[in-house]
């Protein structure tokens, strides 16, 4: 919903700060008073067109700010399009353009500096402008599509066919993978065998170079280490005095002296575990000396085991024998994958014929749903029309494809044929219209003039109601070519709108005006010699007056006074 619209030295309006409320506001004045530009400075914030010609005469920069309360589907899609853009978001939304003679013009979302691209995806649903301007939906065939939907409340229909659009599509995303991952992989997949092959007839075990390189280290010195070991087990325990006999009789003496002094206890204890390690240590060196061997023939086959493994870490650019165990494991996921990628394939292809054709039956459910909502639609609009004054009208829900395919279409492949299978199903439709009799349908947007298409939105509007998730409706030219019974007819018709959506109003016709719960006069003033547009808020007092200006003209009487009464009365009661 609108909240608030400022205005600075834009057109005629120099200074101009407007609060809104939920509910009918209309804005009626003389023509000419500015009540357009009000909509013109609406439509700047919401990514229209920035133009010098819009600052005010004698002023160097012009700038428009509106602020609007948002929630749940318009508020989410706001959300994430601001995340998308890592910009903040807050609430209320805010929303400013400032325009300068020097061209150097700026958009502001929430207080930060924002793109025009920005605002343009962020704006659309906001608000729905008649009359001649960019952010009309009613103009545009994508949202004709959506109003159907909502009309026929095809929600669930719409869920069902968004699934299965969502296999078809994750299946094809599948198979172009996997046929890429055979392209990349396909024209070297004797290399990978070759290679696992290699690896694995090498039967490499984890640690195994650090072992080899201690083996070799211990073989190349076989010499050196076995005298340095026999001398050390012969100070231990084979010398005419050993270490452990010594160490046994230090124990002897300790043990002695403990039965004295508790205090000696712990040395004692800890010089019969020296004696013990000692003991031990003379057994494993024994051992030792044992295994111990100086084979010229183990040594060439440690080295040429040592440079099997650095020839592959060379050649796989790896730095150990785990990053060979690794890369093996890779390989032979990869290869794994080659020979089985066809038959996978296959099997895929055959799924996603199965999830198109699933998809095509869905699809053909909700075309006929659509069109079942089609023909009550049109009937209900042209019904609306006739009471709005456009009797003749003539209101068409134009389809493609024209008519539904045969039998055979749930067989085709999505992306064969005429037929074009999205999220959305295959239909296309545009609302058409033929103002007058003996006119070919066309498009609204190529033929319907400003005060039609108020018309066809206040009739579509009318019919769609709650189903709607634009809130802010502005009618501008309504009121064009219309009077009488009529105007009362729309007045009612806005009135019942505002019922659900917030309603802006510009007027001539005091049988709308009469209707509205809030009430804005724009007057054109001169001031020190310039003009001035300002805008009051009337209350019931000053509204009489207006309504009756409306009603009478120049001259107001206290007739057309009761007159304006009566007729806000009875626009309340209705």
């Amino acid at each position: 919903m609108l909240n608030r619209l400022e205005i600075r030295n834009f057109a005629i309006i120099d200074q101009l700060d407007i609060l809104f409320r939920d509910g009918y506001t209309v804005f009626t004045g003389e023509t000419g008073a500015g009540k357009s530009i009000i909509v013109d400075a609406l439509d700047l914030i919401l990514g229209g067109r920035a133009s010098t010609d819009l600052i005010r005469t004698g002023e160097e920069e012009a700038h428009v700010e509106g602020e609007f309360s948002l929630h749940g589907e318009p508020l989410e899609r706001i959300e994430t399009l601001l995340d998308r853009a890592d910009h903040p978001h807050q609430a209320p939304l805010r929303i400013r353009r400032r325009i300068r003679r020097s061209g150097r013009n700026r958009v502001y979302v929430n207080g930060e500096s924002a793109t025009v691209s920005l605002l343009r995806d962020l704006t659309p649903g906001l608000v729905d402008i008649s009359g001649q301007h960019e952010h009309y939906s009613l103009l545009e065939a994508e949202r004709h599509l959506e109003i159907v939907d909502a009309v026929g409340e095809l929600d669930a229909e719409r869920e069902a066919m968004a699934d299965a659009y969502e296999r078809v599509e994750s299946l094809r995303n599948k198979i172009a993978s996997l046929e890429a991952d055979i392209a990349d992989h396909g024209d070297r997949a004797e290399v990978l065998e070759y290679q696992l092959e290699e690896l694995e007839e090498a039967d490499l075990t984890p640690g195994e170079e650090d072992k080899l390189e201690n083996e070799l280290a211990r073989l190349k010195h076989g010499e050196v280490i076995g005298t340095a070991v026999q001398d050390a087990l012969t100070l231990c325990d084979e010398s005419d005095h050993p270490a452990v006999e010594q160490l046994s009789v230090a124990v002897d003496h300790l043990r002695e002296a403990a039965r004295h002094d508790g205090d000696l206890e712990e040395y004692v204890e800890r010089l019969e575990r020296a004696r013990i390690e000692t003991e031990e240590i003379a057994r494993s060196l024994t051992t030792y000396l044992q295994d111990l061997e100086v084979d010229p023939e183990r040594i060439d086959a440690v080295v040429e085991r040592l440079e099997t493994l650095k020839q592959l870490e060379r050649k796989h650019e790896v730095d150990d024998v785990e990053g060979l165990i690794e890369r093996a494991e890779k390989l032979r996921e990869e290869v794994d994958f080659l020979r089985h990628a066809e038959s996978n394939l296959d099997e895929l292809r055959d799924d996603l014929q199965e999830a198109e054709r699933e998809a095509f039956r869905v699809a053909r459910e909700l075309s006929q749903a659509r069109r079942r909502v089609a023909e009550t639609l049109q009937e209900r609009i042209e019904r609306e029309l006739s009471e709005l004054n456009m009797g003749a009208t003539r209101f068409h829900v134009q389809f493609e494809p024209p008519s539904l395919p045969g039998a055979r279409a749930t067989e085709r492949i999505a992306d064969e044929g005429d037929l074009h299978l999205g999220a959305r199903g295959f239909d296309a439709l545009e609302f058409v219209i033929a103002p007058n009799p003996g006119e070919a349908l066309q498009p609204m947007a190529e033929i319907a003039s400003g005060g039609e298409l108020s018309r066809i939105m206040l009739a579509i509007k009318s019919v769609l109601m709650e189903r709607d998730d634009v809130e802010t409706y502005v009618f501008d030219e309504v009121d064009t070519g219309i009077g009488g019974r009529t105007a009362d007819v729309v007045g009612r018709k806005i009135q019942r709108t505002a019922e659900s959506h917030q309603i802006i109003c510009i007027t001539h016709l005091p049988q709308i005006a009469s209707r509205a719960d809030h009430h804005y006069r724009v007057e054109k003033t001169s001031r020190g010699g310039r003009t001035h547009s300002d805008v009051e808020h009337l209350g019931d007092e000053e509204r009489i007056e207006e309504v009756a200006r409306m009603l009478a003209g120049t001259t107001v009487s206290d007739k057309t006074r009761e007159a304006a009464r009566e007729l806000l009365v009875v626009g309340h009661e209705s």
